[in-house]
């Protein structure tokens, strides 16, 4: 009978994720026209790295690009490798993409319904099934093309077998099983060193036993958690010389590259764990002001405390205590919480520990009605054993059950947003750009997929050596793509307008020569993208002041220095206090025939100081770009000694070129540093309180 019983789950499983499936497919062939696609544009890079290692340049998202790792998994590009290696239609790709994700989605229900009787008796496994079976956000990631199912399916596999080697304190199975579950995420790769710890700890207690057989305690086989757990960094080093994948550069929190903004995420991280916390234990469904819903929040933290509660009185019953689970959660949560945007995309980058946590809530209730049934009179057993099965079901399904629904038209509604710009973008490209351009863009999966050309990824998640840039400001790119060498320029753009201001007017973009235009934007980071022919000529940095200055006629240029070109401020040792944040503008000079001038700068607050190359003993003459959206006094200081205060006026619209004189007397060395303090005096009738000043260029003539 136990046999029928598990060929009936695994078939009605199985039944029920081809519904789904249908459910989804119909839903999203009704708005795409009887196409298929994917609800995350991100999906689509996976397919495009998948499809480089199909073509034999793994790694190089499109020709001509260095080697970057933003396929966040390792394991993922190469389980979408058949249907590339047989070069068939993008639609069947994803087809492939979406079997996949039915396939993680049956294997981590049937995962969950067997660990869930181990730790809870049959009322936790079938809870912790029909919970996941239940989640619409769980439809929706198992579905969406990206690697969340086959992280997750891991996990629990990974978690099945250390159940089941645990006893003994050896590990043949588990220490192997590392390895997979480190590739397919870099949390994984952390909960690597869990898993390790865990081994260690069962390993001393089994050694500590009175058997003669028993593990010895130290054994070489606990370093392979290590080295599981390094192995996802050490690929990344190898290719890109740093541990950080390219993903993490343009998206953790560890690669902020102003520290101001990076020490408050990490000081606020207490409330982002709790937030993460709560967001589990209320299924991620809010009210619409993101608060918890009570009839999904308290049978779920009843069911996570009950699960403690019985695993310490326990110790010796039926169940395994399963208090490892409160280990993985608790550092899963943490690691969970490194991306900056923890909550986008429907939770996705929570997604994969969540059935974990759907485990721990059903087992705790299970565990609940199976003591009330073995412990208590059968009379008010059983009722209470229906009690604690009925109850909180019921609970959660009266919002659950319209979610999963709601979910469905939701998936559909995000692939039509994705089929009609992303890949209308990438099919016009393909149909009408040469073959040799050069496309930049900042959405960076359907394009590059349908578009079939060579890619600049300008948020850095594609392309190496972009992702700090993009994040440092717009102003930081700006400076960086005028320099890039021109046959790295892109030739065409295809992008959100509004991301990038200013790129219209200063002369990079030409006529617009598509749009796709959604009425309804759910999923895209725009509701517009368009694709402009672009040069980068009119833009090159100028390596003169634009106005005429007599007094300099008869000096030498020394140094230059290009605030927001991350380059030149790290060659010049440039440091503000407070951070300076970029800032891109547009003006043309006063009085001044000629076109703008599109420039980036720094917005500072207090003082900024960097390193010139001077000759000693000589006056040295310092000109300054800057927008003077305040009047302003600096004090400026020669290696701490002081030259006096620079004084220029408000000036409204237009770029001003003020000059400071430095004397000679003051230069006694090749490399001074040189400071602007802010006199918070100034010349502001206002008292000049939370002013600032901006460089955006500096000359030094002598």
């Amino acid at each position: 009978m136990r046999g029928r019983g598990r060929l009936f789950l695994i078939l009605a499983v199985i039944a029920f994720a081809l519904v789904q499936l249908a459910r989804i497919l119909g839903a999203e062939r009704v708005l795409t026209g009887g196409e298929l696609s994917l609800p995350l544009d991100d999906s689509f890079i996976y397919l495009q790295y998948s499809r480089a290692i199909a073509q034999g340049h793994p790694f190089v998202y499109t020709p001509g690009n260095a080697p970057t790792t933003g396929a966040t998994s390792l394991w993922y590009p190469l389980l979408l490798l058949p249907p590339h290696l047989l070069r068939l239609s993008p639609a069947l790709c994803i087809a492939w993409s979406i079997a996949l994700g039915v396939a993680a989605y049956v294997l981590s229900a049937l995962l969950l319904a067997h660990l869930g009787r181990r730790l809870g008796g049959p009322v936790g496994g079938g809870m912790a099934l029909i919970l996941f079976l239940a989640s619409p956000y769980l439809l929706w990631g198992y579905m969406s093309g990206m690697e969340i199912g086959l992280y997750a399916t891991a996990l629990l596999g990974t978690l099945t077998v250390y159940l089941r080697e645990r006893p003994g304190g050896r590990f043949p199975t588990l220490r192997w099983w590392l390895f997979g579950l480190a590739g397919c995420r870099p949390e994984g790769a952390i909960l690597c060193l869990v898993f390790g710890a865990l081994m260690a700890w069962d390993r001393w207690r089994a050694s500590s036993r009175d058997t003669p057989d028993g593990p010895r305690l130290v054994s070489a086989s606990l370093l392979l958690p290590l080295a599981a757990a390094a192995l996802p960094f050490v690929v990344n080093l190898a290719l890109t010389g740093s541990i950080e994948s390219t993903g993490s550069q343009a998206k953790s929190v560890l690669a902020e590259p102003y520290a101001e903004t990076r020490a408050e995420y990490l000081a606020n991280t207490p409330t982002i764990w709790l937030n993460i916390a709560e967001c589990y234990l209320s299924h991620f469904t809010l009210d619409a002001r993101n608060h918890f819903l009570p009839r999904l929040w308290y049978p779920s933290v009843l069911g996570a405390l009950l699960f403690v509660l019985f695993g310490y009185l326990t110790r010796r019953g039926r169940w395994d205590r399963g208090l490892a689970l409160l280990t993985l959660i608790a550092v899963g949560i943490v690691v969970s919480s490194i991306p900056v945007y923890w909550q986008m995309h429907f939770y996705r980058y929570q997604q994969g520990l969540f059935p974990v946590v759907l485990l721990l809530i059903g087992s705790g209730w299970g565990r609940l009605a199976g003591w009330a049934w073995e412990r208590t009179p059968r009379w008010a057993g059983a009722a209470l054993a229906a009690a604690a099965t009925v109850a909180p079901l019921a609970l959660w399904m009266t919002i659950l059950v319209p979610a999963n629904a709601e979910m469905v038209r939701v998936y559909a509604r995000c692939c039509e947003n994705i089929f009609h710009q992303q890949v209308r973008v990438g099919r016009w490209i393909d149909a009408n750009l040469p073959q040799d351009a050069l496309v930049g863009l900042n959405d960076a999966g359907a394009i590059a997929y349908y578009g079939n050309r060579t890619t600049l990824d300008f948020v850095g998640l594609t392309s190496a050596g972009l992702a700090r840039v993009y994040r440092s400001g717009l102003g930081c790119l700006f400076e960086q793509m005028r320099r890039v060498p021109p046959d790295r320029q892109p030739t065409y753009c295809a992008i959100y307008p509004e991301w990038f201001p200013y790129w219209r007017e200063s002369g990079i973009l030409g006529p617009e020569r598509f749009r796709a235009h959604l009425e309804a934007n759910l999923i895209c980071g725009g509701s517009d993208m368009v694709i402009y022919p672009s040069s980068w000529q009119a833009v090159a940095p100028s390596g003169t002041p634009a106005l005429l200055h007599p007094e300099l006629e008869s000096m030498r240029l020394t140094d230059s220095f290009d605030p927001a070109w991350l380059e030149d401020e790290r060659r010049h040792e440039w440091r503000t206090e407070p951070e300076a944040k970029d800032v891109l503008r547009r003006y043309g000079y006063a009085g001044r025939p000629g076109p703008a001038i599109t420039d980036a700068g720094r917005i500072v607050r207090r003082s900024g100081r960097f390193r010139a190359t001077v000759t000693p003993g000589r006056d040295l003459v310092i000109v300054m770009r800057t927008d003077a959206w305040y009047p302003n006094r600096l004090r400026v200081l020669v290696d701490g000694k002081d030259a006096g205060l620079w004084t220029y006026a408000f000036s409204e619209t237009a770029w001003v070129e003020p000059r400071f004189r430095v004397p000679g007397g003051l230069l006694t060395r090749s490399r001074p540093e040189l400071t602007m303090v802010r006199d918070e005096a100034g010349t502001d009738p206002d008292g000049a309180a939370g002013r600032n000043f901006s460089p955006f260029r500096i000359w030094l003539y002598q």
